[in-house]
């Protein structure tokens, strides 16, 4: 393994898991002992090596129904509770998004088409894309999972609640905020010829996330990532 490859692969691997380990610890582990918070950070840490989004993705579901709306007391930026799911409000967001996704799909054509004829770069597609592709139906059905649930909550999660809401908002103006978490969740997915649809879907779902809350980010990811899915499958 090259080592730009082995740092991409500690990178994403540390972005994905630290975030919600250190929430777990701060909320939920904190009145363990010791011996107990070590034992679970091992059990942790081991586990997310070799299951990829799967341990983060538990993680966020405990922090979902045992912390946040509950019994998280911190300040909030805006004047709605982000921890609110209503059915109208998904339903609303999920049309919109495929409006979105059509127009983004156009402007990364449009882009790869400029790398490939302008500066005679070949564009090559996301490594998941591939894996769609070339896999048996049972690994499709779970990267289909992996990629329409667990990621979008884990990944909404990270970026949108504890990046741009919990550390940037704090310091900067939302704008430079949403550019920081969402530039970050590009550099997560690290496919060239992706960028346009990556950075215009992290913008979208902080867009998202301050008028309709976490679960309408969530919806939003997941409605992306469920067409892309479904084209790949077929």
């Amino acid at each position: 393994m090259e080592i730009y490859e082995a740092f991409i692969v500690i990178f994403t691997f540390l972005l994905i898991n630290v975030p919600v380990f250190v929430s777990l610890y701060a909320y939920v582990f904190k009145d363990l002992n010791l011996v107990a918070k070590l034992a679970i950070g091992v059990v942790y840490w081991f586990s997310a090596f070799f299951t990829h989004e799967l341990v983060p993705f538990i993680g966020v579901l405990i922090l979902l129904f045992r912390v946040h709306g509950k019994t998280e007391d911190e300040m909030q930026t805006r004047n709605i509770n982000i921890w609110a799911a209503k059915a109208r409000d998904i339903v609303f967001v999920a049309g919109i998004t495929l409006i979105f996704k059509g127009v983004i799909n156009q402007i990364n054509k449009l882009y790869v088409y400029v790398l490939n004829i302008y500066f005679s770069i070949e564009a090559k597609p996301q490594e998941i894309i591939k894996e769609f592709a070339v896999g048996e139906m049972y690994y499709k059905v779970l990267l289909f999972v992996l990629v329409v649930v667990l990621a979008p909550f884990v990944e909404e999660y990270i970026f949108r609640y504890y990046i741009y809401d919990k550390l940037l908002l704090k310091s900067m103006p939302s704008a430079a905020a949403a550019i920081i978490s969402t530039t970050l969740f590009t550099m997560l997915h690290f496919n060239l010829s992706g960028i346009p649809t990556f950075f215009g879907l992290g913008l979208y779902c902080t867009f998202i996330y301050e008028r309709k809350g976490f679960y309408g980010a969530v919806t939003a990811h997941m409605v992306s990532n469920l067409v892309t899915a479904v084209f790949l499958i077929a």
